[in-house]
């Protein structure tokens, strides 16, 4: 199943997708500048807003072209939000997004999704309804503080049969990510998606190290080699002799 799944990245080499939109998430306009740094969870703490509209403030004027963005939760444009309001998502938060530019609002239209997280404990998901890696079928290894490096086979649980989009919130390195089956994928790229790539499940893992500039082989435990005692290459070399 797992092999007809793939998973929704930002891509940076599209000309929608600018490298760094100098923007903040708040829970309140900034109508005065310099921007208020943001003091509050995204995405970890959607669950606690009790409105359904969020904002984005930004310094100076940013052209925003995408139609999905990864940047603390999901950013998407109201072309992608309708097409996916059509289909089976996890269980997840949707909130307006509204864009403060300078001080002033700016007509985007935008929303930001979050999908529901379950309840954790010591880095553990409790919540049976949001497990969708599945630890004992996948194959993987483990860095060096003992969390799960997908590096393997991606097995999936019966749990992701149900929704065409969710997110696999109990495996940290591919967590922040959307997973698509491959249905929805297609109807996604028929009206496009400005600014997002899609990468097969299989080959996620690889491209969010690429992403993050990182290496596998720094992630992992290092092993440490075997000390040899002083004498041991004097007496080979005695013995070459």
């Amino acid at each position: 199943m797992s092999d007809t799944h793939y998973v929704l990245m930002n891509d940076y080499v599209s000309p929608y997708q600018s490298i760094n939109p100098i923007g903040i998430l708040a829970l309140e306009p900034d109508t005065e500048l310099p921007v208020r740094p943001n003091r509050f969870n995204f995405p970890f703490n959607v669950k606690d807003i009790d409105g359904d509209e969020i904002f984005w403030n930004f310094n100076k004027i940013e052209p925003l072209l995408f139609d999905y963005r990864q940047y603390h939760g999901h950013l998407v444009s109201s072309k992608m939000m309708e097409l996916l309001d059509g289909l089976r998502l996890a269980p997840h938060y949707k909130k307006r997004l509204n864009v403060y530019m300078k001080g002033k609002p700016v007509p985007h239209d935008y929303f930001y999704l979050a999908f529901d997280r379950g309840s954790w404990h010591k880095g553990v998901q409790l919540d049976p309804e949001q497990i969708f890696y599945d630890v004992e079928r996948s194959t993987y290894q483990l860095d060096r503080d003992g969390v799960i490096l997908p590096s393997g086979f991606i097995a999936l649980t019966p749990l992701a049969s149900q929704y065409d989009v969710f997110q696999m919130t109990n495996v940290f390195y591919l967590s922040r990510y959307i997973v698509f089956t491959a249905k929805a994928k297609e109807q996604l790229e028929a009206v496009g998606v400005k600014g997002g790539k899609f990468v097969p499940l299989q080959e996620a893992f690889d491209a969010a190290l690429k992403e993050g500039r990182q290496k596998l082989s720094d992630l992992l435990p290092k092993v440490k080699k075997p000390i040899k005692p002083w004498f041991a290459d004097v007496s080979k070399k005695d013995h070459q002799d």
